[in-house]
């Protein structure tokens, strides 16, 4: 059983998240690209929409079972995704990727849906529950078992 992560894990970890929303949205027929851009991540095309990402990675230590991602600075996070995706006329988007319980989960959410269920305000900080989003049919989901 590991029980510490290296001092790069947190890097790695976002890495890691970016390339398989890249991936699975690859494998599903979206043109993709890594644009590392104040607000989003990755823009994504597929049927002529486009599709501008923020991409929120966590790895759990073992034992760990939290749906929530805490966000920091939620309602400037939310500004930036929409400036950025005015700028490259894309519709707003957020993907998570928890790592956690041998089971890595992946999210990708309309900001609308988060919008819809939480008041994103201006607090240092808030937890989404990706367990209530889940519920939403905008909400596309994916699990990976590993363990």
């Amino acid at each position: 059983m590991i029980s510490e992560y290296s001092s790069n894990h947190t890097h790695i970890t976002g890495d890691f998240g970016e390339h398989l929303i890249m991936y699975w949205l690859s494998k599903n027929g979206y043109e993709c690209v890594l644009v590392r851009h104040v607000g989003i991540d990755i823009i994504a095309s597929k049927n002529g929409e486009r599709i501008g990402i923020s991409v929120k990675s966590r790895s759990r230590k073992e034992g760990t079972n939290n749906f929530k991602f805490t966000m920091i600075k939620p309602l400037e996070h939310v500004r930036k995704i929409k400036e950025t995706c005015a700028s490259f006329a894309c519709k707003e988007y957020f993907a998570f990727i928890l790592d956690q319980m041998g089971i890595i989960y992946g999210y990708l959410i309309p900001l609308s849906v988060i919008e819809k269920y939480y008041s994103v305000s201006a607090k240092s900080s808030q937890d989404w529950n990706m367990q209530k989003l889940t519920n939403d049919a905008n909400t596309i989901s994916f699990q990976l078992n590993w363990a």
